[in-house]
């Protein structure tokens, strides 16, 4: 992490981690040359998580913003960082896609997306303005008991990221950084009802997920920087 201040913070509440494990040249094309794969026992991962950010606010800013999210990510590795690449972020709040957009670079859309609870499982649904063959609907409820994840084991290396890539103005690679504590992970029990975000990337239905739930972790975020493979990110 660099030393300069955090930028903003919030909350990500009743998270949902889906997790497919997919061929390496899948994924491979819808990356940037200089980005590599990260791969687990030489396969990679593809990541479908769905939340509610909570209390979003920029530093200093009284004003939160609460939204309910949904990202499509894979996992690369730049300059020995495990992070995240992320192939869209869909997000019930205009002014913070926006934001996004302009700031940070990242595929942010504009959706009707909203998290609720329905009887004992969580009800997620989302549906990309002007774009409606994107969307999601999950219903899902956290099983057995809370755990967190220790380094060497695929949940680790799947959760435990803080950094997130992408390309930013002029073509330049960024990377933007987080800190929240350990995820207090669950087993999951989820259906997927209807989620058509992975034909974004022509992989149809990529068959049954991996899946787990976290309560909430706090979250701060910092500002892009530009990294060049080779040199520390």
């Amino acid at each position: 992490m660099v030393n300069f201040p955090w930028i903003m913070q919030m909350e990500w509440r009743d998270l949902l981690f889906l997790h497919w494990r997919l061929p390496a040249a899948s994924l491979t094309p819808f990356l940037p040359g200089r980005v590599p794969l990260d791969l687990w026992e030489g396969e990679a991962w593809l990541g479908l998580v769905a939340f509610d950010v909570t209390n979003f606010r920029p530093r200093g800013v009284p004003l939160a913003l609460d939204f309910a999210q949904v990202n499509l990510r894979t996992y690369v590795r730049v300059n020995g960082v495990a992070g995240i690449w992320t192939f869209s972020l869909d997000a019930a709040n205009a002014l913070a896609v926006l934001g996004a957009r302009l700031g940070f670079c990242l595929p942010y859309f504009t959706a009707q997306a909203s998290l609720r609870p329905e009887g004992d499982r969580l009800a997620f649904q989302s549906v990309r303005r002007r774009q409606p063959a994107c969307r999601c609907r999950l219903h899902y409820r956290p099983t057995g008991e809370v755990f967190r994840a220790q380094p060497g084991t695929l949940e680790h290396w799947l959760t435990e990221r803080r950094s997130l890539f992408t390309v930013g103005w002029g073509g330049a690679l960024w990377r933007e950084d987080v800190r929240h504590e350990a995820w207090p992970l669950q087993a999951a029990e989820v259906q997927v009802v209807d989620c058509t975000l992975p034909a974004q990337l022509g992989l149809g239905a990529p068959g049954s997920p991996l899946a787990h739930y976290a309560r909430v972790v706090h979250v701060k975020g910092w500002p892009p920087r530009s990294v060049k493979r080779g040199q520390p990110a």
